[in-house]
């Protein structure tokens, strides 16, 4: 089994309570790990015995385009997106951050760290 992830993927979206957060968007930073059994990519060298880069990220693109009032519910999404792509996989985890949350304080980042397991 291997962890393969993307990490640091930065995203403009329209996720939030508050309307302003629907009307103004924020910056998005996600984080996902999937875990999958790799032996056939160890011994052929070819993708298709392992998770493409590229199709992991336009999973997780086209769910973050769809706007959401909680990251727990895009984070949920994202998972069961990945897991109806690929049945191979059996554990994914995802974490998404909200750039300077507006909650009346200087903050980073707010964040939700989602993982289900098949």
């Amino acid at each position: 089994m291997a962890i393969i992830s993307l990490e640091g993927l930065e995203f403009f979206a329209y996720h939030g309570v508050h309307d302003f957060e629907k009307e103004q968007g924020n910056s998005f930073i996600v984080d996902v790990e999937v875990e999958v059994d790799v032996s056939e990519a160890e011994k052929t060298d070819e993708l298709s015995g392992t998770i493409d880069y590229e199709k992991l990220f336009h999973i997780i693109s086209a769910e973050m385009e769809i706007r959401s009032k909680l990251l727990e519910h895009v984070s949920s999404r994202i998972c069961d997106a990945i897991f109806k792509y690929w049945e191979q996989i059996q554990h994914v985890k995802v974490r998404i951050g909200k750039l300077n949350p507006p909650i009346g304080a200087v903050c980073k980042m707010s964040g939700v760290t989602l993982t289900k397991t098949r």
